[in-house]
């Protein structure tokens, strides 16, 4: 989880900087870029805690994960 967590940090730091920077037109797509991915990541991140809360809670009702599934 945390290396999701740098990956957004370094996507967000770099659209800022490459926007910043306001060159060419390349820069500021590339900008655009890091910043779409930088909101899909945060979006992916909150199902993906979601879902491992999720599991967690259906792993303490079944008895612990060595239990195979009903």
């Amino acid at each position: 989880m945390r290396w999701l967590l740098a990956a957004i940090v370094a996507c967000i730091a770099g659209a800022a900087v490459l926007l910043a920077l306001k060159g060419s037109p390349l820069v500021t797509a590339a900008g655009i870029v890091l910043g779409g991915t930088a909101f899909v990541l945060v979006l992916s991140t909150g199902f993906y805690a979601i879902g491992r809360s999720e599991d967690r809670e259906r792993a303490a009702r079944q008895g612990g994960p060595d239990e195979p599934p009903a």
